[in-house]
C-alpha cells in the first residue's frame, strides 16, 4: 500500500497519551461562565468510545494486513468475511476506560463515566459519576493547580471542575488519578468527547427508535435549546435525540431521572450500532467522528485488539450504575453529590476487583434460589420499570426510584397506584423469570406477581406497600 492510502486520514492522528500531557499553559485566561449548553449527556461518549474501537480496528486491519487490496473495490474485498475471520484475542481480564463529555471549549467535564469491560463474563459495566460529586484533591495536586489561572482556592471541589482548573497541563491526568483512587483500579484508557458528534452519529444511521417516556416541552434561548417531543415509540433524529437526553425539568428527581433515560437510550443506540449492516455501512463515519471530536490515548494497535470484541458484543450485557451518594454540602459548596463511601467501596469491589470465579459461583447460587428448576432467571436491569406509590406517604415513589436507579435499574416512570392498597410491596412482571433481583431491594414480604395486565406498558411495575414506608 502506498502513502496515498493514508492521505485522506492525515487529519486523524490519535491524541497524545495522558502520561505525556501537553505543557502548554493558558496563563491569563479569563474565568468563563459555564454555559448550560455544556451539560453533556452520557450516551454520546460511551457509544463513540466503544464502537469506534471497532471502527479503528477495522481500518487498522484494512491498512496493515490487507494493504495489497483496494479498499474501494468490492470485487477485491469481502468485508464481512474479513471481520468474521478474526479470532477474539486474549485480553486482560478487565479493561477499564473513562469517558468524559465536554463542550466545544473543553472547560468542564460535565459527563464522567468509568467503564469496565469484563472479558470472561463478556459484560460492560458503566458507572456514572455525577458532575457535582465532591472530591478533595491531594496537597501535591492542589499546589500544581495553584500554578494555573484560574485556580481553585481550596482542595475541596466538584469533580467536573478539575479539568477547568487544571487546563491542558494537569486537568486530565489529575481527573484520571482521582477516579483511580475512587474506584480502586487503574484506568487503561481515557476518551474526551465534544458534544457536536452526537447529532452527526445518530443521523448517520438513520435515527434511533425509542419510546419517549413523557411529553417533553422546554425552551431556553440562552442555551439554544428547544425540546418538543411527544410521549411514545418513535424514530428520533440527532437533534431530537439530543433533546431527549438533555431534558430534565419533567423528572421528579431531576438529574437522577435523566440519567436513567440516558442509560436506557445508550443501550438502544448500541443495539443498532452493533449490527454488522450499520458497522460496514458507517465505518468511515465512525472513524471520522472519532478523530474529529475525540481526544484519547487509545492507539490504533490497541483498537485492533478489541475489534472482534465489538463485533461479537451483545448490547444486552450492559450494566449501568450511578456512583452511590446523596445530596449535601461540604467545603462551603451546597447542593453537591456526597459519595457514600461504604456503598461506593461495595460497588467498585464487585465491578473492578471481585474474582470472576466468585462472581460466577454467586450468580449460579442466586439463579438456583430465585426460581423453580428449569425456569430462566432474567436480569431485571435490562428491562423497563415503573414505580407506583401504593401507600400514604408522599414522595415514596421518587425516593424508591432514586434508590433503584443508583443500583442500575431502568426506572422510566413513577406515579400513584389507584388500585387496592396492601401492606406488602407487590412487584408485577410481564413474564416469569423477572422480578427476583429487584425484590431484594424491599422488605422480605415483597411479592413477585406475573400479571401482564398490570405490567402492560412496562416490564416491571413496583407497587410500594404501606409497611415499606
Amino acid at each position: 500500500m502506498g502513502k496515498d492510502r493514508y492521505d485522506a486520514y492525515d487529519d486523524f492522528e490519535p491524541m497524545p497519551s495522558r502520561k505525556k500531557a501537553s505543557n502548554k499553559k493558558r496563563n491569563g485566561r479569563k474565568k468563563k461562565k459555564r454555559s448550560l449548553k455544556a451539560k453533556f449527556f452520557m450516551v454520546l461518549s460511551l457509544v463513540l468510545f466503544v464502537y469506534c474501537v471497532g471502527a479503528l480496528g477495522y481500518f487498522g486491519y484494512e491498512y496493515y494486513i490487507e494493504d495489497s487490496l483496494d479498499i474501494n473495490s468490492d470485487s477485491n474485498r469481502d468485508k464481512p468475511s474479513i471481520l468474521e475471520s478474526l479470532v477474539k484475542p486474549t485480553l486482560k481480564e478487565r479493561t477499564v476506560f473513562v469517558v468524559m463529555g465536554t463542550d466545544k471549549e473543553g472547560d468542564r467535564t460535565d459527563t464522567i463515566m468509568v467503564c469496565c469491560y469484563n472479558q470472561p463474563l463478556d459484560e460492560l459495566t458503566i458507572i456514572s459519576i455525577p458532575r457535582d460529586t465532591l472530591v478533595e484533591v491531594s496537597q501535591e495536586d492542589f499546589q500544581k493547580l495553584q500554578e494555573e489561572y484560574p485556580e481553585p482556592g481550596q482542595r475541596g471541589m466538584k469533580i467536573n471542575a478539575i479539568t477547568h482548573y487544571g487546563l491542558e497541563k494537569y486537568g486530565i491526568p489529575m481527573l484520571i488519578s482521582e477516579i483511580e483512587e475512587m474506584v480502586g483500579a487503574e484506568v487503561d484508557y481515557y476518551c474526551l468527547v465534544n458534544f457536536e458528534a452526537f447529532d452527526y452519529l445518530v443521523d448517520s444511521i438513520g435515527g434511533i427508535e425509542y419510546d419517549v417516556p413523557m411529553n417533553m416541552d422546554y425552551d431556553d434561548p440562552s442555551q439554544d435549546l428547544s425540546i418538543h417531543l411527544k410521549a411514545g415509540l418513535q424514530t428520533l433524529n440527532g437533534e431530537q435525540a439530543q433533546g431527549l437526553v438533555r431534558f430534565r425539568s419533567g423528572y421528579a428527581n431531576a438529574d437522577i431521572g435523566r440519567v436513567s433515560v440516558q442509560q436506557d437510550f445508550c443501550k438502544k443506540l448500541l443495539q443498532q450500532l452493533v449490527s454488522k449492516e450499520n458497522f460496514f455501512k458507517n465505518a468511515t463515519t465512525y472513524l471520522k467522528t472519532f478523530y474529529k471530536y475525540v481526544q484519547t490515548d487509545l492507539r490504533l494497535s490497541d483498537a485492533i485488539k478489541y475489534m472482534s470484541v465489538v463485533r461479537d458484543f451483545n448490547a444486552n450485557n450492559i450494566n449501568t450504575y450511578t456512583m452511590p451518594g446523596y445530596v449535601g454540602s461540604n467545603y462551603g459548596i451546597h447542593g453537591a453529590w456526597i459519595l457514600d463511601e461504604a456503598e461506593v467501596e461495595k460497588l467498585c469491589y464487585e465491578v473492578f476487583r471481585q474474582p470472576v470465579s466468585e462472581i460466577k459461583a454467586q450468580r449460579a447460587l442466586e439463579s438456583q434460589s430465585s426460581g423453580e428448576a428449569g425456569e430462566q432467571v432474567l436480569n431485571d436491569k435490562n428491562y423497563t420499570v415503573q414505580v407506583l406509590n401504593g401507600g400514604f406517604t408522599d414522595g415514596m415513589a421518587s425516593k424508591v426510584q432514586t434508590k433503584l436507579i443508583e443500583s442500575g435499574y431502568n426506572v422510566k416512570s413513577i406515579g400513584t397506584f389507584d388500585g387496592e392498597k396492601a401492606d406488602n410491596t407487590r412487584i408485577y412482571v410481564k413474564q416469569s423469570g423477572l422480578g427476583s433481583q429487584i425484590k431484594e431491594h424491599f422488605k422480605d414480604d415483597a411479592k413477585v406477581i406475573v400479571d401482564s395486565n398490570v405490567a402492560s406498558n412496562f416490564d416491571i411495575v413496583v407497587v410500594i406497600g404501606i409497611t415499606e414506608e
